[in-house]
């Protein structure tokens, strides 16, 4: 399970820019997927997921998606192993720094920057955001990577295979 992220006494300003985030998340981007692509089958391919070992991509997908009660939804599983493979978790505020890494890694699909133009709402998360594009920079791309192709593998050497924790360390802030 993953840990839960610490989040500091947020003003009403911030609580309404994440709450605008997760309801364009929740409400829009997961229900068109959902009619584009469909759930069906995804039930088989979950329970493939749960059964894999502790630590493979597969599983970690498979866990975070249960702590949150959400579904595997065909072609965002991609999406969800990058939640998984770069350690964001799936509150508003890793939303815009899985997107700020991803735009760094040279994600430039009108999703990712569509996505990220609601840190417009969010200031204080600005120089965070830069620090997780910096990191995008400095890894390996991940942009095509698919469940299907990685689920068996262990998050820590992928993260190695990646430069992920180099990247982390060039791009902190000086």
């Amino acid at each position: 399970m993953l840990p839960t992220p610490k989040t500091p006494s947020l003003n009403l300003y911030q609580r309404l820019a994440r709450n605008t985030i997760e309801h364009a998340r929740t409400s829009f981007l997961i229900p068109v997927f959902q009619r584009l692509y469909g759930c069906n089958n995804t039930q088989v391919q979950l329970t493939e997921l749960q059964a894999l070992p502790p630590g493979t991509l597969g599983r970690g997908v498979a866990d975070i998606l249960a702590r949150y009660n959400l579904q595997l939804i065909p072609h965002y599983e991609n999406h969800d192993l990058k939640h998984v493979l770069l350690g964001y978790d799936m509150t508003p505020e890793d939303e815009l720094k899985l997107k700020a890494f991803m735009l760094g890694n040279g994600d430039y699909s009108i999703t990712c920057i569509g996505f990220l133009a609601l840190a417009l709402l969010t200031p204080e998360l600005w120089p965070e955001l830069t620090e997780h594009f910096r990191r995008g920079r400095h890894t390996l791309p991940v942009r095509h990577w698919s469940l299907t192709e990685y689920a068996t593998q262990q998050v820590e050497q992928l993260r190695d295979q990646i430069g992920f924790y180099e990247a982390q360390e060039s791009a902190q802030p000086i």
